[in-house]
């Protein structure tokens, strides 16, 4: 009895790899297909990208008070005069069917240089804050959401800092800001601001 069920359970299971293996096919056969199209797609104009442009002059630059401060700072300042494309909702074959293989190592860059800049605003606005410079944090923070960042601490503490400096009601302006982002961490990320606009 134990031979013939064991059988029935190996058959089932071969019949449903065989499903998967056919399916996978399928989805690597698109894939393939479509990398093929996007590396034949001709170079095309950057003109439509959405630059970020960063405001030197309007954000909170200190020197002379702390060494960490500082080489945030710089980093700002350096990619001040690099070019800078939020385009990590795409994937490089997107990238290559919308603007051609040729313009990949470019936009390569250009999404480094936003994911440098968020991570480094996110720091800068901590930095601030850890040295009492609450009010300016912000300003750092409310730039980096205004640009779409995609590091969810950085709306967390802003949220603690708005709270810190009485200023609740800002709290709507910033779930609204994290609504519109398109990343894994979104949900988490509104349920974090609800309960910390609750307390």
């Amino acid at each position: 009895m134990r031979f013939p069920t064991f059988f029935a359970i190996f058959v089932t299971f071969l019949v449903w790899l065989s499903i998967k293996l056919r399916k996978t096919n399928k989805k690597d056969d698109s894939f393939w297909q479509r990398e093929a199209e996007a590396n034949n797609v001709r170079k095309q104009t950057l003109d439509n990208l959405d630059y970020i442009t960063i405001p030197i002059d309007s954000l909170p630059f200190f020197y002379g008070i702390d060494k960490n401060l500082e080489e945030l700072q710089n980093t700002i300042t350096s990619l001040s005069s690099c070019t800078i494309v939020n385009l990590s909702n795409y994937t490089n074959t997107e990238l290559k069917l919308m603007y051609g293989p040729g313009n990949l190592a470019d936009l390569t860059e250009y999404d480094q240089n936003f994911t440098l800049l968020v991570r480094t605003l996110h720091k800068w606005g901590e930095q601030l804050s850890t040295l009492g410079y609450e009010k300016e944090a912000i300003q750092v923070l409310e730039y980096a959401v205004s640009i779409k960042s995609d590091v969810t601490a950085g709306y967390l503490l802003l949220g603690k800092l708005y709270l810190k400096q009485g200023q609740p009601q800002k709290l709507d302006t910033l779930l609204s800001a994290a609504s519109s982002l398109d990343t894994l961490l979104k949900d988490s990320l509104i349920k974090q601001l609800k309960t910390l606009k609750k307390s």
